[in-house]
This record gives structure tokens, sequence and C-alpha cells, in this order.
């Protein structure tokens, strides 16, 4: 139940060293930064460090390196510490780089070339064979060639088609996939319509390059020669760049582990500034148990000086960092959907995590249903739910109440009850309910007159409503009223009794007043008289409505029966697996519903009927720099 102790540090050395120093003693501390231009008294000399990219550049262009040759790299590692700076680690990577391209580029120059020769050697794959000389065939004036592949289906129609016309066809082969490649000879006069008779039967024109010339035979065997050659040289540089990354795994690695460092550095250089002398500047709060770690090494380094504050020297406010032990800190949640306690109020976690298991115990109790919570909480921590744990707590309080009650299930004939059973004591229920409201409204009240001694707000401790003056008054009110339904009697006279509660109206009436006469302290903030009777009268109705309102969590426990017996009504009205099927839907039922509306109750509870007494909530969150980054 404690905030955790923070001390301000602020850190000035010689900007060359920059670097290294946030590398040594900023990346990984817990020092939470403030703004240095504004905080220092010599900000208007101070100057903000602008954002460097070069770091996220290089970065970038070695993990598409890495990802291109699929070299696994863990993302965002970095390396302990400096051992090159940022400009040698440009120029290594640069000349990894550009061995690697270069051969790159040698090998996609050679694919394309062998490209070209795979083309040739397709095309005259079937007119090797033809005794002819391209040459001879470019150049014929009044006979035209074409040169294709067409279905076998097809070939027998075109040849017929063709009868008629003065055109031969020959058939220069055949190849897997059912067709056969033609040449087809032509005069000029009737090329157009043999073209159409080719496209009508889907004939495939293939074209050759104009530099082809010679016989076909030597030209496709020229081409397959210069396939062999360029295969071989290929695989030759591409198993040379296989090595060749291979070797540089390991260096581009650490590269990469270094550049991501720099780029931590950069970040933390938006937190500090410097000046034109050439220091740098940093200032944040840092846990002191910590600092006590950070100290003794930076005073072993000569051109660093430091100074240490605590939050009662300075005009910042420090940020807070809860300090809860593993039972508690699951509970933190709750006490931050709220807000996180200022830096000098008390920390409530401990108080709602008993509170909160009392009260979600004391609705929800049942044995049977808290296992079932339990263990949902359970599958929730495992997946790391953030309130997995609490649904554990809330399923142990639930259990253990249960047991109190002997509810299993809804069914109170399973297990002896050992303490009280909510439907056949519903009056005692209640009075019970109304006891822990009111164990728990003063508890609330004693914790904001902690506080106030805390803050050294002497008006709190004395004369707030949920101060002395006010705890004052309801509990001599709430235990003589108590005490005279009990006995028929007074426990006091009802004179004395009229001082002490009209002296302690009177106290926070005019707290104000109070406080400037008693103890020098001015409050800014006036009321009228007519006002403070209004104010009063609040009061009053608060602390009654706040007592009663207790009551309904003795209501949801007799509900919580009352529920079941219900289901098992329904139940036995229905014969044979229907009445077990019956049985377990409304379980369910009720473990969802009320179960959620027993949870929405307890922080309800919590926030509006107690932490209203004693809690603001309007610290801010502590952030260390390491998280930032």
């Amino acid at each position: 139940m404690a905030v955790e102790r923070m001390k301000l540090l602020s850190i000035t050395g010689k900007e060359e060293n920059i670097d290294q120093f946030i590398s040594d003693y900023l990346l990984d501390s817990g020092i939470q930064t403030e703004e240095a231009v504004k905080v220092f008294e010599k900000g208007w000399k101070l100057t903000n460090f602008k954002y460097d990219s070069t770091a996220k550049d290089l970065l970038k262009d070695c993990s598409e390196l890495l990802d291109k040759y699929k070299i696994r790299y863990v993302k965002n590692s970095e390396s302990e510490n400096i051992k090159r700076s940022l400009n040698e680690l440009q120029e290594y990577f640069k000349g990894i780089k550009n061995n690697i391209e270069e051969l790159e580029n040698y090998i996609e120059d050679k694919k394309k070339i062998l490209d070209e020769y795979k083309l040739k050697s397709n095309l005259l794959e079937y007119a090797k064979n033809l005794d002819i000389n391209f040459y001879t065939l470019y150049n014929l004036e009044y006979i035209k060639f074409r040169y294709g592949k067409i279905s076998k289906e097809n070939f027998g129609k075109l040849e017929n088609s063709l009868k008629d016309l003065n055109a031969i066809v020959l058939k220069v082969g055949e190849d897997d996939k059912e067709n056969i490649w033609i040449m087809c000879f032509l005069t000029k006069d009737i090329s157009a319509k043999a073209d159409s008779y080719l496209n009508v039967f889907k004939f495939e024109r293939l074209y050759f390059p104009k530099e082809i010339e010679g016989n076909p035979k030597e030209i496709w065997s020229e081409c397959e020669r210069k396939i062999q050659e360029l295969t071989y040289d290929i695989e030759n540089k591409e198993n040379e760049l296989s090595r060749i990354v291979n070797r540089d795994t390991e260096d581009l690695l650490e590269l990469y582990s270094e550049i991501n460092l720099y780029i931590k550095i950069n970040n933390v250089k938006k937190f500090m500034a410097y000046d034109e002398n050439g220091l740098f500047y940093i200032i944040g709060w840092i846990p002191a148990k910590e600092l006590a770690k950070v100290l003794p090494k930076l005073s072993k380094e000569k051109d660093i000086k430091y100074v240490v504050k605590n939050h009662d020297e300075v005009a910042s406010i420090p940020p807070t960092k809860l300090k809860n032990n593993r039972f508690v800190r699951p509970f933190e949640t709750i006490v931050k959907m709220y807000g996180l306690p200022n830096y000098t109020e008390l920390d409530p976690t401990t108080f709602v995590a008993i509170t909160a298991f009392i009260l979600f115990g004391f609705m929800f109790g049942d044995v049977g249903h808290g296992i079932i919570i339990f263990l949902i909480g359970l599958l929730m921590a495992r997946k790391k739910v953030p309130m997995g744990a609490v649904f554990e707590v809330g399923g142990i309080a639930s259990m253990i109440f249960g047991v109190l009650y002997g509810s299993v299930f809804g069914k109170e004939d399973i297990i002896p009850a050992i303490f009280i059973s909510p439907m056949q004591n519903i009056q005692t229920m209640l009075i019970y309910g109304i006891i822990i409201g009111v164990i728990l409204i003063i508890s609330a009240m004693i914790l904001n007159i902690r506080n106030g001694f805390k803050n050294k707000n002497k008006k709190k401790i004395f004369f707030e409503t949920n101060g002395l003056a006010g705890l004052i008054f309801y509990v001599i009110v709430l235990f003589s009223g108590v005490y005279f339904i009990l006995n028929g009697k007074m426990i006091i006279s009802l004179s004395i009794l009229s001082i002490f509660i009209i002296l302690s109206l009177i106290a926070i009436m005019f707290k104000d007043l109070f406080s400037k006469i008693l103890f020098k302290e001015d409050d800014s903030e006036k009321s009228s008289f007519i006002e403070k009777i209004f104010e009063i009268v609040e009061i009053l109705l608060s602390f009654a409505s706040n007592t009663i309102s207790f009551v309904r969590i003795a209501a949801f426990a007799i509900n919580h029966v009352g529920l079941c017996m219900a289901i098992y009504i329904l139940s036995n009205m229905i014969n044979g697996a229907g009445s077990l099927v019956v049985a377990i839907i409304g379980n369910i039922i009720v473990i969802v519903l009320e179960g959620l509306i027993v949870g929405i109750q307890v922080l309800r509870l919590e926030y509006y009927e107690l932490f209203s007494r004693f809690y603001t909530g309007d610290g801010k969150e502590y952030k260390p720099l390491k998280e930032k980054i």
C-alpha cells in the first residue's frame, strides 16, 4: 500500500560524449524525463536535439537485405554497447552491400543474355533440320514464309484449305503437346488469303529475330553451347553469392544490432537539450532505489555533473509508481480505472484488494460458482488478460463465503452453513450488510485523515467532512442510535451528545475559518452561510444514504439464493435429461449475469461510497525512458 519514492536527477556532460553516455547510463535506466528546456534555470539558452534519421534509414536498408536473403533476426535487438561510430557502420554496410549488388547485377545481366539464347534455341528447335539459310529466306523477292505451330487436329484441315492456293506446307516437327511445327511458303499475291486460313485454324506464328543468319542447325548448336556456358557461369556466381552472404551473415546481424542501438540513442536525445558551450542536459524522476545504484557509477565520470533533489524541493510533480506485493498487485487495474494516486497520497490498492474480496464474496457466496469463476480467471491469467488474477481472487472469495453460507451451485442442502444461511436469516443478513458498510466508511475516513497527515494538510485532518470532525459526528450519531435501539436508552446524556454533534458540524461548516485562525492556512474558496447550511444537509443525507446503500450487498446475497431456487424449481418440472440441461443453463446464466452485476456493484461501492471519501486519483503514471524508446 505504497507509492515508490522518487528523486529528481539532473545530469550535465560534454556533448561529444553523449552517445556513449546514453548507451552506458540511460538506455536501461528507470529515469522518467522532464523537458530539460523548461526545467533548467538557464532554459532560455538551451536547445532541443533534432532527430537524426540516418540510423533509421540505415536500419531499413539492412532489414531489406536480411529479409531478401531470409536471414533470421530479432527485431529491435540492440548491441550492449557502442563499438563503432554511425559513419563507420554506414561505410561497413555499404561495402557489404556493394559486393553483394555487384554479383547480383552480374548474375542478372547473364540471365537476360541466357533468356535470349533460350528464346533463339526454342525457335530453332524444330527448324534445325531444314537445309536452308535464313539470309536467303529474308531476301526472297516473290516468296514469303510463315513459321509456327498448329494443333494436329487443325493441321489436316489447313492442308486441304491451302491445296487450291500456290502455297507449300512443310511439317518440320512435333512436340509433346500435340502440336505440329510447320513452315509455310507462299507467293506475295496470296499471302493475305493464306494468312486468313492460318488464323481460322489457330496457327501460332513465331518470328525469327532479324539477326539470325545462316544455317538453322549451326545457329541452334551455337545457342545450346552458349546456354550451357551461361548456365555454368550463373551457377558459379550464385554459389559465390551464397558463400558471401553466409560469410557476412554474422557481420550483418551484428551491424543490425548496432544500428538499433543508435536508433534508441537518437530516441533518447529527443528528451535532452544542449547549449552553445557544447554541453548536454537531461533531467527526470528516478526511483530512489535505482538512484542508489546509479550514483556510484556517475561519480566516477570526470566529465559528468549531477544534482539530486527531493520532490518538496522542486515545483515539478513526481510521477506515481505503485509498489505492491504479487498478491495485491492484480487490483492495481481497478485502481487505475479510477485514476492513479498522486505522489503524496496513499496507494489504495491493498484497501481495494481487501474490501473487494469481502464485498464480492458476501454478495456472491457459492462454492460451485466460485470454482467456475476461479477456473475462468486461471484461464484468463494464462492468456495474459489483465483482469485474470482478479477473477481468481473473486472465485476464491465466492468459495470461502459459499462455505460460510453452505451454498453449492445455489443448493443449501449439500454442505451445512458454518456461519449463516442467507435465505433463512434475511433480517440478520441486512444488518450484517449495514455493519460492513459502517466499517468500510469509517476505514475510508481514517485513510483520509492519514492522507492529511501525509500531505501535511491540517484542514483535511481536522475539519473536512471525512476528517476528524466528520468521523466524530458519524461515530457518535451511529453508535448512539444503535445503543438506543438495542437498550432503549442513550449511551450518554442527550445534552453532551448534542454538544459533540453540534461542535462537529460547526467545525465542518467553518473549516476554512478555523484553518486560517489555527493553522494560518488561507483558502481562497469562500461560501455564504446559506451554502454552508445546505452543505451540512447534504453531508447528513450522504452519511445516511451511503450507510443504507450497503444494505444492497445483503440483498444480492439473498437474491443469489432465490434465483438459484427458481432455476431448480423449473428443473424439477422437467423429466429426464431435460432437467439436467435446464439446471446447467440456469447456473451458467447465474454465473454470467449475476456475476457481472455483482462485479459492477463492487466497483460502484468502491468508487462512489469509499474512494470519494479519501482518494483523488489525479496522479500521472510513471513511464521510464526505457519504455518510451
